[in-house]
């Protein structure tokens, strides 16, 4: 069972090893948006995104397994927080991912000191190739969002948030495997309502609540990597599928228009899935905003200099 009580004592478990993000309030009107908005900048967590939390609360929950060394897949973010984990930890970590994931984020995850291995074209085979690894030689699968440990840890952020910024009328986050949302989910209890902004091109909660259950989907588009998984996890979906949530799909160019937005109106450079809560926001009826106080998560800041280069340039 995953609780309000197990998501906090992990909050007190991972800060001595984490970074306490800090918080941007924005006035009415700020991104074009008719709420009060609380920034959580998760962008500027250790490892560039929220995922170090799950994958730090799994090390330390599971430590005598963890010795033999730590083996993860991933679309780019859960793999560099493994590798960072690793390093602080001097264990060795193998990550795969997906020929989908960026050369940026390879070569982070290489000058971590992890080895990388390119193994499928999506996520669910670069997962299958390192299930297969962990199970015949050895060594901790950190999961990316289908473990207790891992949705334990990235629930974290609810707690820690709250005691920054107080009560929320609702939390926009974005959508890829549903860990990051069950997580918060278990910790708001219902209490706080959460908007789940996802891909149009990648709708794995959406395509999921639609049929009653995790269904593959097709999955492309800017921020594939690192929301570009096929389906919702099963943990997750039996979570999210029973709480206070609402799944909202976001188009390509909306999430673009965000991304560059946060740059010039806030000198924010994140990535496509950092930038798709504010477009999903932007595309609400305004009555669903006005005079409300929505948190909104800024998961992280893991995109090709290139691509930071032409934002600034916009």
């Amino acid at each position: 069972m995953i609780d309000r009580a197990r998501i906090d004592a992990a909050a007190r478990r991972i800060a001595p090893e984490i970074r306490r993000t800090p918080v941007l309030e924005l006035k009415p009107g700020a991104l074009g948006i008719d709420a009060a908005l609380v920034l959580k900048l998760e962008n500027l967590q250790v490892s560039g995104s929220f995922k170090i939390r799950g994958a730090m609360n799994t090390v330390l929950s599971r430590p005598d397994e963890a010795a033999a060394g730590l083996v993860a897949a991933s679309g780019g973010n859960h793999g560099a927080a493994v590798a960072t984990v690793a390093r602080r930890k001097r264990l060795k970590a193998r990550i795969f991912l997906p020929s989908v994931s960026s050369e940026a984020k390879r070569a982070l995850l290489r000058g971590l000191g992890a080895e990388v291995v390119v193994a499928g074209d999506v996520y669910v085979e670069a997962r299958a190739a390192a299930l297969e690894y962990a199970a015949s030689r050895g060594g901790l699968m950190v999961h990316a969002f289908e473990a207790a440990d891992t949705l334990i840890g990235q629930g974290t952020i609810a707690p820690e948030l709250v005691e920054q910024a107080g009560p929320l009328d609702a939390f926009a986050l974005s959508v890829g495997g549903g860990g990051l949302a069950a997580g918060l989910a278990c910790w708001f209890e219902g209490d706080v309502p959460l908007i789940c902004g996802e891909p149009a091109l990648a709708p794995t909660l959406h395509a999921a609540l639609e049929a009653g259950r995790p269904i593959d989907v097709e999955t492309g588009g800017i921020a594939a990597d690192a929301l570009g998984c096929r389906r919702i996890g099963d943990l997750a979906f039996d979570i999210l599928s029973g709480a206070n949530v609402e799944s909202r799909l976001v188009s390509e160019e909306a999430i673009r228009t965000a991304q560059t937005d946060l740059w010039a109106d806030l000198r924010l450079a994140v990535e496509p899935a950092a930038a798709l809560p504010i477009a999903c926001l932007r595309a609400m009826p305004p009555d669903r905003l006005s005079g409300r106080r929505i948190g909104v998560l800024i998961c992280g800041a893991n995109l090709d200099p290139v691509t930071i280069a032409d934002t600034a340039r916009a």
